[in-house]
């Protein structure tokens, strides 16, 4: 005797539709809390902005709709991921002013130096959010992404340990949905060498 076919347990992928709407809610959030007006002329500014992200970014939520194809943004942590541009928002504030005390203080606070780590995520989007969050951070340059390999330069010794200590890493790739127990293998150093100049080739 046929029987009647099982539902499958496993939940499909959410509808794009329901992304989009994430997406525009928070973007709205976010332009309201920044902007801090309310006119109708700057409100028209905050969806013109937001149509234009939703725009650039449709892919992206593309890519959510079929988790099997991209499964590293299925494990996106939501709350992390919308408490991480406050957190970036803060160290911003605070390497400005370390960068104002090396402008403003003796020559020999000038120290540039060379900071290579390895990020343990593969992901485009990952290493995108990292090395864009350390480039928009005064003081520091993401100048190469080679894999999981950055090369990064900073202003000065102190700015180079902020990325040593890995609390910039550890909280992009946490978003992520990956927990880094410890800081990945830092290399510290004033100056290029030849295998960063050969990288180009």
């Amino acid at each position: 005797m046929a029987t009647a076919p099982q539902k499958s347990s496993a939940a499909g992928p959410a509808p794009p539709g329901s992304f989009l709407l994430l997406e525009i809610v928070v973007l709205a959030a976010l332009w309201m809390l920044f902007s801090g007006k309310f006119d109708p002329l700057h409100l028209s500014y905050g969806a013109l902005s937001i149509l234009l992200t939703v725009l650039l970014t449709r892919h992206v939520i593309r890519a959510r709709s079929r988790s099997e194809e991209n499964a590293f943004l299925a494990r996106v942590r939501w709350g992390r991921a919308l408490a991480y541009p406050f957190w970036l928002l803060w160290q911003i504030v605070l390497a400005n002013i370390e960068v104002a005390r090396v402008i403003l203080g003796p020559r020999s606070m000038l120290d540039p130096k060379i900071v290579c780590f390895e990020f343990p995520l593969d992901d485009a989007i990952p290493r995108v959010t990292l090395g864009n969050s350390i480039t928009i951070t005064p003081g520091t340059f993401t100048l190469r992404i080679q894999g999981r390999r950055f090369l990064v330069h900073a202003i000065d010794d102190a700015t180079a340990r902020g990325l040593v200590d890995g609390g910039m890493q550890r909280r992009v790739a946490a978003v992520f949905g990956h927990d880094m127990a410890e800081p990945s293998a830092v290399e510290l150093r004033d100056h290029f060498n030849e295998q960063d100049r050969g990288a180009d080739a």
